[in-house]
This record gives structure tokens, sequence and C-alpha cells, in this order.
């Protein structure tokens, strides 16, 4: 069975738009009124079975942790909904999956030696049965609530951010004060929902509908089955190289542009901005520091060809970055040395500009003043 979908959606929701649950409830809706097709159809729904198990093997392999508790997790039972909640909170949300899990197995000890316990039990023994039943009950309640958070919430926060979601679904990315004046609109978010109140909560239970942070501070995105949802692409990849990217020529004369991300939700930016962009070289899972799970992630841009392709492409959308993206531009075209050497300061004056220690050093290296740097970027 193929790897899953960024957005935890299962094999028979991405192929066939239902869930195992939801057609073997349709066939057996079928072979109440299809008598002479029951052997037909219970073949069917034996198949179904069948891949649901693959299906659930399959889930369980992808976090390590999860063999340990295997036949544990089939005992508390899963659902087609905890199954995806497991795909895409497994690891993020182990800690209290475990502790369910382990509460579960030592329940199931206790009522073990309970039956196998020969003489009729006594008080002590009730008490122990009762506590068991108890914390079995408990433990499930962990590991649902765990795998589905926003159930913590009322009514008209869970149905706020659903809409938020829909909207996102429509619009591509967009900004969470945005998004609330825009619902607000609508009529559709209650008066005493803030936007400050509706970012958090996107912020904190958003991915359980499949809306995360997006590559700008103060922005959400929605994935679908096939990534993130996209509507104008370049607009989106400027707000990510303004936010976490960076332009540059390397003292050697080489233009170069890139993204860096963090994290889980920043290897998905990267990777959907490669396959949106179909260009640049990816460089996912780099370890940034030995003591610590948390990776990195760079979509780089090497050559002339694709580094002019997404300069030009982003150029109308970029606010911070907009006079270096001009100037690499500027270089690659250039044939003249002196000039290409004007060009290679602007870029790097410009990238330490918020730094006045390192612009001023520069400055004295190169012995030109701020006013020379700022005409050759006019001329641009």
């Amino acid at each position: 069975m193929s790897a899953f979908p960024a957005n935890g959606e299962g094999w028979f929701e991405t192929n066939l738009g239902y869930s195992a649950t939801d057609l073997v409830k349709r066939l057996k809706n079928v072979r109440r009124h299809n008598k002479d097709e029951k052997d037909f159809i219970d073949k069917a729904i034996s198949d179904i079975r069948s891949l649901k198990a693959m299906e659930m093997e399959a889930t369980l392999k992808m976090h390590d942790w999860c063999l340990k508790y295997s036949d544990t997790i089939r005992d508390i039972g899963v659902t087609d909904q905890d199954m995806r909640a497991l795909r895409k909170f497994g690891e993020s949300r182990r800690v209290s999956l475990q502790r369910a899990c382990h509460q579960w197995d030592k329940a199931e000890e206790t009522l073990k030696m309970l039956n196998d316990y020969e003489d009729v039990w006594g008080d002590e023994q009730k008490k122990s049965w009762v506590d068991a039943m108890q914390s079995k009950r408990d433990a499930r309640k962990i590991w649902k609530s765990t795998l589905k958070q926003m159930d913590r919430l009322t009514d008209k926060e869970q149905e706020s951010i659903r809409k938020c979601s829909e909207l996102l679904q429509t619009r591509g990315e967009m900004a969470g004060r945005t998004i609330h004046e825009e619902l607000m609109e609508r009529g559709v978010l209650h008066k005493s929902m803030t936007s400050t109140k509706l970012s958090k909560l996107l912020s904190m239970y958003g991915e359980e509908v499949d809306v995360i942070s997006g590559n700008s501070r103060g922005t959400f995105v929605k994935m679908d089955k096939t990534g993130l949802i996209i509507k104008d692409p370049w607009a989106y990849a400027a707000g990510f190289l303004d936010a976490d990217g960076y332009i540059t020529i390397t003292k050697r004369g080489e233009p170069r542009a890139g993204f860096i991300a963090t994290g889980s939700r920043g290897k998905i930016h990267c990777e959907q901005l490669q396959k949106t962009l179909d260009c640049g070289v990816l460089q996912l899972d780099q370890k940034i520091y030995s003591d610590t799970q948390r990776s990195q992630h760079r979509l780089q841009f090497y050559s002339k060809a694709d580094i002019t392709k997404l300069l030009k492409g982003v150029l109308p959308f970029l606010e911070m970055k907009k006079t270096q993206a001009r100037a690499v531009l500027a270089f690659i075209s250039e044939d003249d040395s002196l000039r290409k050497n004007e060009l290679q300061k602007v870029v790097r004056y410009f990238n330490w500009s918020d730094d006045t220690k390192k612009a001023t050093a520069l400055l004295d290296e190169w012995g030109v003043q701020a006013d020379d740097v700022t005409k050759w970027a006019e001329a641009i």
C-alpha cells in the first residue's frame, strides 16, 4: 500500500472518495435489495475489510512506538477517523497516546490476574475489577481525546474552525485577520470571536481540519490529498521568500536563492513549492542540532535558469527582497564586469541593511558611501 497523503487520508478516501466503513455500509444496503448478488457483495465486503486491515498495518508502521502497542491499539478500537488522526499526529502526540496504551495494558494485566484467581472474589478483588474496568474506559478516553483535540472546544468554536477551513479551500492562503473579516461580513462568526482568538484556534486545532500555518507570519493555508491548496503560486512563493528565504551572490559570483523551513510543516511547504514551481533542488530532514529531533528543510536554486524563473515570477509580489531580486536578475544578464561587481555589492548590502553595524562594515570594506550603493540599485 503506497504512502499516505500529507493530510492523512486513507487509501479508500483518496482513491474512492469514501471510507472503508462507508463502503461496507453502502454494500450492506445494496445487499438487502439484491439477494441474488449476496455472494458477490459478501466477497466485496470481505475484500474491503482485508484492505482496511492492510491500511491499519501500514498506519502502525509509520510510527515506531505503535509497533510495540499494535495489539493494544486494536483492542482500544480505531475508527477510520482515528486512523487518519494517528497518521497525522502519531509522532507529535505520542506521549499521551503511549500513556493511554500503557494504562490499558496495565488494566488488562489486572483483569487477567483476577480471571486466574481460583477462590471466590472478596471485596478486594471486586474493587480491583471495578478499578481496572474504569482504567480501561479512562485509557480509551485519553486515546480518543488526544487524537481529536477539537472535541474539547465548544460547538461554536468548532464550527468557526470548520468555516475557516471551507474558506481556505476556495481561496488558498489567507491572513488570519482577513479570514476573520470575511467570515464576520458573512455573519457566520459569533460576535465574541475576535481575530486574535480565531487565529489562536486555527494555530492550535486547525491541523485537525487540514489547516496549517502559512509561510508568512499570521497566515494559514489548507491541505488536501494532493498537497497545499495554493491559488496564486508566485504570490505564495514571494511571501515564503520574504519571510524565510534568501537571495544572494556568492564571492565567486554565483547567484543563489532558496527557502529554509523547519519541522514537519516546513517540510510540507518546501515540497509543495518545488512541486508547484517545477524547479529547485530539495534538501530535506537535515539535523540542525544533535540534541533535538527538529529538522531543517531547504529548497535551493542553483542554475541560472531556475533562479531566473523564480525571481521573475515572485518579483511583482516581493516586499522585503525586491531590490535583491532585481539586482540578481540584472547580474545574470550583465556582461560588464564592473557593473556586475556593483550589483553584487547591492545584493550583499541590502541583505544586511537591517544590521547597521554589518552594513557600515561592508561600506568601509568597499570604500564607498551608502548613497553610492543606492544609486547602483536605482540604476537597475
